[in-house]
């Protein structure tokens, strides 16, 4: 019996020993095409993060792989696309140091600027691009790449003269779907904005509500009107009627809507002029963000797919 049972263990463990040993076995099985096309694959279902990890699993363990040039792009796109700016533009700048020779060497520039704007700092963005245009100087196809993205980046950083010039330059350059004709038919209505003159509005408040009528807000200058003329009225019959004390309390009282009255129509004419220029400005990088959305990397000047 006891001969038995240890015959049935014996064979349990011998059992077990042989199916772990081909799990394992099946496990550790990895090579350099699967491992690729997987981290490929989940890029393309939009799993950036993971797309990310598995492109560096696939730099280590295959260093002498034919794809590594793209497995070390992907990988910087990768930490683009899950909007991990920092990381993507070290690894694009990585990318242009080891593999200068290549042909995605500009394209990683391009997209290093890029990183810079996202993250802040658009300036860095304008000045890595003047210094790729000097190394692509007699590229016509990189001069024109070049000059899109520095169209995009100039509007981004405010710079609208440089910006407008730029995108002119490339009309005629790229397709006729690139919406740049209306970027440049919104630049020139943000040109010809009706602005309101701060000085101008706080000179005419000087009479109470004038500052408002002449920004339109014809309720607050009504407002504004019979209030002071009313604590006006108010502290001048306590005075006549010998009530030194409450009328110096409404003059004061009246003295400080007076003054916000001033206050607030100066004010309103900055805010009046912002309001109106940041929905236009909105307009023209609605623009950029639908491009990037469609991925029409010849109007932006970026390289947002993997070259495979």
């Amino acid at each position: 019996m006891n001969r038995n049972a240890l015959s049935a263990g014996l064979l349990g463990l011998l059992l077990f020993i042989l199916t772990t040993g081909t799990a394992v076995s099946r496990t550790i099985t990895l090579d350099a095409e699967t491992q690729f096309s997987y981290a490929r694959t989940l890029y393309e279902q939009g799993e950036y993060r993971s797309a990310a990890v598995e492109f560096t699993r696939f730099i280590h363990f295959f260093p002498d792989a034919p794809e590594q040039v793209e497995a070390h792009y992907s990988r910087a796109l990768s930490f683009y696309k899950n909007e991990q700016y920092d990381k993507a533009g070290k690894a694009f700048a990585d990318f242009r140091s080891d593999y200068s020779a290549s042909s995605l060497a500009l394209a990683a520039g391009i997209m290093e600027a890029q990183c810079l704007t996202r993250s802040g700092n658009p300036a860095g963005g304008v000045i890595l691009l003047s210094n790729l245009q000097v190394e692509a100087k007699g590229d016509s196809d990189s001069e024109k790449t070049l000059l899109t993205r520095m169209a995009w980046t100039r509007l981004e950083m405010g710079d609208l003269p440089r910006a407008e010039a730029a995108f002119m330059a490339t009309v005629g350059e790229v397709e006729t779907d690139c919406g740049y004709a209306e970027i440049l038919n919104t630049m020139e209505r943000f040109k010809a904005l009706p602005e309101k003159s701060p000085m101008v509005a706080g000179s005419l408040a000087l009479v109470p509500g004038g500052g408002y009528a002449y920004l339109g807000r014809y309720q607050d200058a009504t407002v504004a009107f019979l209030l002071n003329v009313a604590l006006g009225l108010a502290a001048v019959e306590s005075f006549d009627d010998g009530n030194n004390a409450l009328g110096a309390l409404i003059s004061f009282v009246g003295l400080g809507f007076y003054s916000g009255s001033i206050h607030g129509s100066y004010t309103g004419a900055l805010k009046a002029n912002h309001q109106v220029r940041e929905s236009l400005w909105k307009e023209m990088l609605h623009w950029g963000n639908e491009l990037e959305e469609k991925q029409s990397t010849s109007c932006l000047g970026l390289t947002l797919t993997i070259p495979y």
